[in-house]
């Protein structure tokens, strides 16, 4: 039988029909698209592919290109599937800017494409040289600039398969752990006749590798420990990632009455944040069985680490963190499965441990952790209450009044520094897929990630809750231009300190006694006076209100809502008390 018997023919005139049909078969319904002149095939190998019916993603332009590596981040996170960009040659790549470092570090499965300068001698073929500036557009080796932050690069060569090539890259970004990938396509390339058609193998016909089971031993031992223990723990950052790690975190937590905690990296909802069970633990200090659920530093070493006497198991697709370098972390248990299949088994295996005596001690944890809970929303609550109270608007405030406003299935996007951790607490976020951050520790990803998330779920309301520095880091113009051509519209609130913590907090923590501490100087920490995001927003076509006083605060958050609901992006820029005063 050929080798080609299992794999999907379509019609194709040029190499760029397969490579966008490829895509869309292997799950990418968005190519976020920065115009190129050696790009000019993906343009019109969609409008081809709509017009006769043939699969092609949607071609979203975007007039920046890490504006468009976010857009496809959000995307890909929320849907759980891939997402791609297409850049303008070596300069596009490197305009992309800190998204590779969020792509990577993040683990997006994100096909970044770029076009690469033709180097065909002039009329020799084509798609060959024919302006003066494609000599300048030729790097020694195109890939080399992203390739630490990928697990695969390739440039199209001629004897490729061009949508084997796509495939096998979104096989890759797809196989946990998941995480980018790099295509460079000559335009000579793209631009090959085919002779009517395209045979190649989509992704799912490939395969993507399925996560492990843990061993059933593995699972009985943790089901053991945690039956037994006094003080248990679970510990999250990632786990979200997975569809059905959410339901079976749950069982297993509400089996045993085991606490959930997010490290500081958490970076989405991986257990719903109303539940009793979560952040009502012990301290790592004080916990004596740790469960480590896809996390990167659910504690640091020498810092917040577990007793030496606590039994810790580790659980990932890559539990040894292999993309990290120098990592000190100990566990007596690491397991490459998937947070699901470990949760599912250790439960079933603890169920039938559970003894009277057992039983009995479980149900009285339980319920000291429920009253926990309602004692921590209780004072949460009263702080906002108080600040209210006192006619204070700060950051505090400020999330709470939109945690107040937020429908159940609201998303979130926090990319919050100062006032992130606000953010996170009142938003109380309880529907799995409605919560997230970058996983990363580059700024800017939450405006151009709102919009490739508002693309995948229409029907939502996207907020967007940053600080002004990384709001700026963002390219917010264009990243709210963007929401407003494609109907994406997003709420973005602002909390304006008019300060970088990096360059004020950090700075007074570091020097306490230093120079700049001691004359006042923050240079390079602060921008006194702030932009005026409202007026940077009605600039790109959508909605802006300054917030100053408490009085303002509510009536202008509701007209924020009721603007992205009725289809205008939106942008409340919220003046809140910043670190120096």
């Amino acid at each position: 039988m050929s080798s080609e018997a299992w794999w999907t023919r379509i019609e194709a005139d040029e190499w760029g029909d397969a490579i966008v049909a490829a895509m869309k078969l292997g799950g990418v319904d968005n190519i976020f698209f920065v115009s190129g002149s050696e790009l000019n095939f993906y343009q019109e190998a969609v409008a081809k592919a709509h017009a006769k019916g043939t699969p092609a993603p949607r071609l979203i332009t975007v007039p920046h290109e890490s504006v468009a590596l976010n857009a496809a981040l959000g995307n890909a996170m929320f849907r759980r599937q891939p997402a791609a960009t297409a850049v303008h040659v070596d300069a596009g790549t490197l305009h992309q800017g800190a998204g590779i470092h969020t792509a990577w570090r993040g683990d997006y499965p994100v096909l970044m494409t770029a076009g690469t300068g033709p180097r065909a001698f002039p009329g020799s073929m084509p798609g060959g040289r024919n302006h003066d500036v494609q000599w300048v557009q030729e790097p020694r080796d195109q890939g080399e600039i992203v390739r630490q932050f990928t697990k695969m690069d390739h440039r199209m060569e001629h004897q490729d398969n061009p949508g084997l090539m796509v495939s096998r890259l979104l096989q890759v970004a797809m196989s946990g752990p998941s995480g980018p990938v790099y295509l460079a396509i000559p335009r000579e390339t793209a631009m090959i006749r085919t002779g009517g058609t395209a045979s190649f193998p989509t992704r799912d016909q490939l395969g993507v590798a399925r996560p492990a089971w843990p061993a059933p031993g593995d699972a009985e031992e943790i089901a053991r420990w945690l039956v037994d223990s006094r003080h248990p723990l679970i510990c999250t950052e990632r786990s979200g990632r997975e569809p059905d790690a959410h339901h079976e975190l749950l069982r297993l937590a509400e089996l045993l009455a085991i606490p959930v905690t997010d490290g500081d990296r958490a970076d989405r909802m991986n257990f719903p944040a109303t539940h009793w069970a979560y952040g009502t633990g012990p301290s790592l200090a004080d916990a004596d069985v740790v469960l480590v659920m896809d996390a990167i530093v659910p504690f640091a070493p020498g810092l917040t680490a577990p007793r030496g006497d606590a039994s810790v198991a580790w659980v990932s697709s890559d539990p040894v963190l292999s993309r990290y370098k120098t990592v000190e972390q100990r566990a007596d248990l690491w397991l490459t499965a998937s947070v699901a299949s470990v949760a599912k088994a250790v439960h079933d295996a603890a169920r039938e441990m559970l003894t009277p005596g057992r039983r009995e001690r479980i149900a009285e944890r339980r319920a000291g952790l429920k009253e926990r809970k309602r004692q921590i929303d209780q004072h949460d609550d009263a702080l906002a209450v108080s600040d209210i109270q006192k006619g204070q608007l700060t950051g505090r405030v400020v999330a709470y009044e939109l945690g107040r406003l937020l429908r159940d299935d609201a998303i979130v996007l926090n990319d919050g520094l100062s006032n992130g951790g606000y953010v996170h607490t009142y938003s109380r976020r309880s529907q799995d897929n409605t919560y997230f951050r970058s996983g990363s520790t580059s700024g800017g990803w939450g405006g151009g990630a709102s919009l490739g998330v508002k693309l995948a779920a229409p029907d939502q309301d996207v907020i967007h809750a940053s600080g002004d520095g990384y709001f700026m880091f963002g390219n917010p113009l264009l990243a709210l231009w963007s929401a407003a051509h494609h109907r994406a519209p997003y709420l973005s609130v602002v909390f304006v300190n008019g300060t970088y913590s990096t360059g004020t907090t950090s700075l007074r923590a570091t020097y306490p006694k230093g120079y700049a501490v001691s004359s006042g100087n923050y240079d390079g920490g602060s921008f006194e006076p702030p932009p005026n995001f409202a007026k940077l927003a009605e600039a790109a076509n959508s909605y802006g209100e300054e917030v100053t006083t408490l009085a303002q605060l509510v009536p202008a958050l509701e007209r924020g809502l009721e603007q992205i609901r009725t289809g205008t992006p939106a942008v409340i820029a919220v003046r809140v008390p910043g670190p120096l005063g």
